[in-house]
């Protein structure tokens, strides 16, 4: 099986088709040829239930200029490979997908499974079991219709992998949970369980530095959170979802801890707060393009403002819009702003109030996206400014894959602004460049 095709089958296993509902799929999509279909009756005999790929990935990446809290250039030195495979049953799979790599920019040896699950359909429990779904184990989550925006979507994130130029895939960082989904007339219904809180990998200080409010300045000191500031209790997601005259709507709940230590305790130590979200989705076709709307409220622990070591409730809203301009060109851009409540109280009793944002922080993105050469050549810019807090963040990436069995890419991350302490300018020193090529193996 070539790799297109081993990604057509997961993606349609992960849509919550049993195995045969994808031979049938895959049986329509070459044109209705009923004896195809029929072929295919006998499906252990003629396709082995296992399969399994993988790749090789070198990748390295230095600094446009020096950090003076990182002598050392070095972003990026990967060498990498990755192994999964999935096995299937007649109503079921088993998958997994795990790394194991030497990262030159921290020196160390390190292994992920990124993927370990079983998932399958609830039919032997009547008929009422064939309309739900069970995803169980480690697994990559995620939902919402923000590019790099994520308003609802509270799964984690690697922060780290994303600025040092790693493919996006390694954006979205793993966790053990447990994924119910129910399709059903009314509305589609997704539960997730993660019985201990997972947190994101954000910027620590080990190949970045980060601004600290304490000093004013920068600092590479690694930022750690103690057992005692780490939650050990579960987390709770739901989104209810349907399409209703031509726009897909959604909304959604979670119930769970801020993913990054941004409250303190009273020794003044980083510590995750809990946290509550609320909010909706929805996106349409709009013109020649498409148009998506999404609001989400955060609700901690701080409600009035008045806690200094708490973050404010927040919420946020994103509008976007997206279209072919031309040929094998697609444009897209995004408003993005967080409205930060009882900001006067934040002021009053913040520890430093010159570094707080402003009670409305606006985020505009564009993109756009080049495919050339028979689809072989991908090309993306992505940009980021906030004119509230002066400052941007521009990514640019190009991949070229002639063949199925090699890739390379290569690309730029780039911050800007004019104040220390915001978002994006306090990785300034971060910007760099990457290059990674990858070789595909397997069936």
């Amino acid at each position: 099986m070539n790799r297109q095709a081993t990604v057509a089958l997961a993606l349609c296993l992960m849509s919550g088709l049993t195995t045969t509902g994808y031979a049938r799929q895959f049986a329509e999509e070459q044109g209705g040829q009923d004896d195809l279909w029929e072929d295919m009756g006998d499906w252990d005999e003629t396709i082995s239930p296992f399969n399994w790929s993988g790749f090789l990935d070198v990748a390295g990446g230095i600094r446009l200029q020096s950090d003076p809290y990182h002598p050392d250039n070095t972003t990026l030195a990967d060498v990498r490979m990755q192994l999964q495979g999935a096995y299937t049953f007649s109503e079921s799979k088993i998958s997994f997908r795990g790394d194991a790599l030497y990262n030159g920019a921290e020196d160390s040896w390190q292994s992920q499974i990124r993927e370990l699950y079983w998932q399958g359909n609830l039919g032997f429990l009547g008929e009422a079991g064939k309309s739900v779904d069970v995803k169980a184990g480690q697994q990559i989550l995620t939902w919402g219709t923000g590019d790099y925006l994520f308003l609802n979507d509270l799964f984690p994130k690697d922060y780290q992998s994303f600025f040092a130029g790693r493919d996006d895939d390694y954006l979205k960082y793993p966790s053990l949970s447990m994924k119910v989904s129910g399709y059903f007339n009314v509305l589609n219904v997704d539960v997730v369980i993660t019985p201990e809180f997972e947190p994101d990998n954000g910027i620590n200080g080990d190949v970045f530095s980060y601004f600290n409010p304490q000093t004013g300045a920068n600092t590479s000191d690694r930022l750690t959170v103690s057992d005692e500031n780490t939650p050990d209790k579960p987390e709770y997601a739901l989104r209810l979802y349907r399409t209703l005259a031509g726009t897909e709507l959604a909304v959604y709940g979670y119930k769970g801890f801020s993913k990054l230590p941004q409250a303190a305790d009273v020794n003044g130590l980083p510590r995750y707060s809990e946290l509550s979200v609320t909010g909706f989705s929805a996106v349409r076709a709009v013109g020649p393009g498409l148009g998506k709307l999404e609001y989400a409220f955060h609700d901690g622990e701080d409600t009035s403002g008045n806690a200094p070591r708490l973050p404010n409730d927040q919420s946020r809203f994103l509008v976007g819009y997206e279209q072919e301009l031309i040929a094998n060109l697609t444009g897209g851009i995004q408003w993005y702003t967080e409205l930060t409540h009882d900001h006067e109280a934040l002021m009053t009793n913040s520890l430093w109030p010159q570094y707080e944002p402003s009670q409305r922080r606006h985020v505009f993105t564009t993109q756009l996206r080049y495919q050339a050469w028979r689809q072989t050549l991908s090309l993306q810019a992505f940009n980021f400014y906030s004119p509230t807090d002066g400052d941007g963040y521009l990514r640019l990436k190009a991949t070229w894959s002639p063949v199925d069995t090699w890739q390379l890419s290569g690309g730029l991350n780039l911050f800007y602004g004019d104040e220390p302490h915001t978002f994006y300018s306090q990785f300034r020193d971060a910007s760099n460049i990457y290059a990674s090529f990858r070789y595909y193996f397997g069936e």
